[in-house]
Parts: structure tokens; sequence; C-alpha cells
């Protein structure tokens, strides 16, 4: 029987602007006591348990790259543009099964497929309860368990993911028909950000920034082996994480690049690799014997090699 769970809404709020400084990366707040200080080991996340041993199963609904497309885009780049918003997160540890057109979707966390791909007007009820959310709102179905295995092989008591719904908004999507260069790009980096709630990261820029030192832009260097260490609440941030929502500022008057990324940032793939810890697999003995002697044999052969002569 699956514990009692939970669902929250989070959204992109897109905004077009000068660039103001926005938060790194976060996870989720406590979800037992509402407060932004968290266990760390405890945040939300996918697990074995609940789907992620053979990759999270995406399901597109029917009809999603139609009800986004304008007539000068082909349906088929609409939906390449989500497929690589979702690969955007991909690593050995976190991957994803992904279908288009998946049948008998029907909205709910905790229904269809593990993460559930919908495109709706500006209407629906999700985006009139979450007025903020110009692009995509996602929300994720998370429970208390009382243990979760890691992608490292260590396990836990804390939340786990058990599913997720993320909306896109057509009316958005239909109006930026008039930036035919970058069109596909918002749309892959608001798939990214919705995705990236759906695997357990909040708006850096509203709850605690994570980092392991004092530089905002650098590549956190995460221990597979105990992916919390060294993290510690930081004010020094990267204006353009993925996951910020409010990656242009609050009051924007003009397009920033940030809101045409289509990768992750920096403090986006610590996020990635805290939640699911890559472990590189330890080399043998005799491996490592067959890697130095590999090694002297091209040196050898390097010294053994005539000297290439210069033109005059």
């Amino acid at each position: 029987m699956r514990p009692s769970s939970i669902s929250i809404a989070l959204s992109l709020t897109l905004v077009l602007g000068g660039s103001v400084p926005a938060a790194g990366f976060s996870l989720f707040p406590d979800l037992a006591s509402g407060n932004t200080a968290q266990v760390l080991s405890e945040a939300a996340r996918w697990s074995s348990v609940t789907g992620l041993d053979d990759g999270i199963q995406v399901g597109i609904a029917p009809g999603v790259g139609a009800a986004l497309a304008v007539p000068r885009d082909a349906i088929a780049d609409v939906e390449q543009a989500i497929l690589d918003g979702v690969r955007a997160w991909q690593s050995p540890a976190l991957g994803f099964d992904i279908v288009l057109d998946a049948p008998g979707l029907v909205e709910g966390p905790d229904s269809g497929f593990e993460i559930d791909v919908f495109a709706v007007p500006g209407t629906h009820p999700i985006f009139v309860a979450n007025p903020q959310a110009f692009g995509g709102v996602a929300i994720p179905s998370i429970s208390l368990f009382a243990d979760r295995p890691f992608t490292n092989g260590t396990s836990a008591r804390g939340f786990g993911i058990t599913g997720a719904d993320i909306f896109l908004n057509i009316d958005f999507f239909q109006l930026l028909g008039a930036l035919p260069s970058g069109r596909l790009d918002v749309l892959t980096r608001i798939t990214i950000h919705e995705f990236g709630h759906a695997l357990g990261f909040g708006h850096p820029n509203e709850s605690t920034n994570y980092d392991t030192n004092s530089d905002p832009l650098d590549v956190m260097q995460i221990d597979p082996n105990d992916p919390f260490a060294g993290l510690a609440p930081s004010l020094f941030v990267d204006g353009e994480t993925i996951m910020s929502n409010q990656p242009c500022g609050p009051n924007p008057t003009s397009a920033c690049p940030a809101v045409f990324f289509t990768s992750l940032r920096n403090d986006d793939r610590a996020a990635r690799d805290v939640l699911y810890p890559v472990l590189v697999p330890e080399a043998s003995t005799g491996s490592l014997l067959w890697l130095g002697m590999l090694v002297a044999g091209a040196r050898r052969k390097q010294r053994e090699r005539p000297s290439a002569r210069r033109g005059p």
C-alpha cells in the first residue's frame, strides 16, 4: 500500500527583463513542518521504491504537440523541444522512458504514467489557481517513507516522489509565436524547469540556496558517497539557473538571455547529483595494472618514434 501522499503545485513565473541575482539550487522544504530548514537526507526524491529503478516513465498526452504548435512550426519540432527538456536532466543515475501520445492519461499526479505532461488553456483550474505561472505548472505527489534506497546504494527515511503532473499553458505558447527563433527554446527551458520540480527541486530564489563555497558559478564538487557533505545555506547566487522562477528579475521590460537557455547550469547539475548521486565503479588492481602497462608502452613508442623535421 502506498503511504498517504500530498500534492503541491510548483510553477515557473516566466518573466522577461533585466537579470538580477537569484539563488543557485534548493530542495523542497521540509514537508512535515513546512519550514525551509530541513534534514537534507529526507528531501523528496524518486527512488527504486517509487519507480526510479527502471527509469521514470513519462507520458506525453495525445495532442500536446499540436496544441502548442503555431503554423510556422511543425508539430515534430514542438515535440522534440519537450523531449529535449526532459532529457536535459538525464545522467547515469537518472533516466526516463518517454512515450509520445501516451494513451489513457488522466489528470492526477498518482494516475497514468509516473510523470504525465498535458497542454491546457490558461483558463484551466491549475493556472487559475496559480496566476503567477505563465508557462507551466508541476504538481508532484509526495509521501513519507520509512526507508528510501538512493542511487549510491545507501538508504534513509524521508520523502519520496510517487508521481507528478506537468501542465503547459497553450495560450502562453501561442502568444510566443511572435518569437519564431526562440519560441522552441523557451518551451525547452520551461519543460526543464517543471521537470526539475517533478524531480524534487524547488525555487532557489524563494527558499534556501545551497552551495559548497562562496563562488556561485563554479562546478560544485559533490561526493557521490556523501552527497550532502559540505553543503550549506549560501547567499552567493547564480542568477541564471534553470530552477529560478524569475530568470529575468521581478519587474522585467524586455527579454534576457536566460529565458532561452536549454541546458542545465552548474548549480542545476549539482542539485541533480545531490539527490541522484552517480557512483563511479572502483577500478580493480588488475585494471590499474593493465592501464599502467598501456601508458608505459605508449610512452616507450613515443620515445622510439623519429622526430618530425620542421620546415625551413
